[in-house]
């Protein structure tokens, strides 16, 4: 265990010293390889690793690491949206350029799964606030789980709002009857 955990912070220290010294967090290759190994490192379940019991100095490098994430998942999510708004074909059938595709579904289906966990019934509307330009989580739920369920996205940001608006609007399968259960304010 104590060396498991050793080669754990290791991999920490090394991870946030590349990670911290970018330039940027804007998309490429190098960047989403290295958050994958971020990943890689911080999610393994056969771990017994317990986040509260490492040193306080590994716990302020996590804290920087998920806030470092939640800026390049911002960064990833405008570029993708770009990058999807400018196909000229249906840009939801090419979601899984975007490198953290497959997470997203698998996101989608435990949040699906749980939503079920807790209701006696199928919910007619769901509700997401602060949904940012590449609304990932309610265009899978609606695809893939919930076709008849309304969803409302809201986002404080009027550019998110339009960009993910032109995205679900060029799919006939949602623009057709799903756009107008589909909203964004």
């Amino acid at each position: 265990m104590a060396c498991q955990k050793a080669h754990f912070e290791m991999q920490i220290f090394d991870l946030s010293n590349k990670i911290s010294n970018l330039k940027s967090l804007k998309p490429s290759t190098y960047i989403d390889n290295l958050f994958q190994q971020l990943m890689s490192t911080c999610l393994p379940t056969d771990t017994n690793i317990e986040v509260e019991k490492l040193c306080p100095k590994v716990q302020n490098i996590r804290t920087n690491l998920i806030n470092l994430r939640s800026e390049d998942i911002g960064y990833s999510e405008q570029h993708y949206s770009t990058v999807f708004g400018s196909l000229e074909e249906n840009p939801l059938h090419h979601l899984d350029l975007c490198p953290y595709y497959t997470n997203y579904l698998k996101l989608s289906k435990v949040e699906f799964d749980l939503l079920m966990l807790h209701t006696s019934h199928v919910p007619t509307k769901i509700v997401f606030v602060a949904s940012g330009v590449l609304p990932f989580t309610s265009i899978i739920l609606d695809m893939s789980h919930l076709p008849n369920t309304t969803f409302e996205n809201f986002d404080i940001d009027p550019q998110a709002n339009s960009l993910a608006s032109q995205l679900v609007s060029r799919d006939t399968n949602l623009s057709s009857f799903n756009i107008s259960r589909l909203f964004y304010n």
